[in-house]
């Protein structure tokens, strides 16, 4: 349970700063007339709305997927499983969209960001799981 939950705290920190820094406009680009959020306050946002979101859908990811692939030890087992995840990080995207709002979005990067994130989740579950010996 510390794994998963150390793995979602820095796939958030991670994810957030990526687009923290594409969101981010600087300080020799910004215009004086135009207000502009700082690194830190676009960091902050991102991080107060991704977290519950990687937090649960995480969580939930783990449980479904453990309950359809066999979870092996085996290299081979790695890329079916994080595949698996990308698609449910679409699909939780797809319905968080759905669900949730009725702006238009750029689709394709939305589902882009979604489906990297399990990934990159799952990767680092992964990793964690290596790392620490269990008893």
């Amino acid at each position: 349970m510390l794994k998963r939950l150390l793995a979602v705290i820095l796939t958030t920190t991670l994810v957030c700063t990526v687009l923290a820094y594409i969101s981010y406009t600087p300080l020799r680009d910004q215009a004086s007339d135009t207000m502009y959020e700082s690194f830190r306050s676009t960091f902050l946002f991102y991080v107060l709305v991704a977290l519950p979101i990687i937090l649960l859908s995480g969580f939930l990811l783990d449980f479904i997927i453990g309950m359809i692939i066999n979870r092996s030890s085996t290299t081979l087992a790695y890329v079916p499983t994080v595949l698996g995840y990308g698609v449910y990080g679409i699909v939780i995207a797809s319905l968080l969209i759905v669900l949730t709002t009725k702006d238009a979005f750029d689709l394709p990067l939305s589902f882009t960001i979604a489906g990297l994130t399990a990934m990159i989740y799952y990767s680092l579950s992964v990793v964690f799981n290596r790392l620490t010996p269990t008893h």
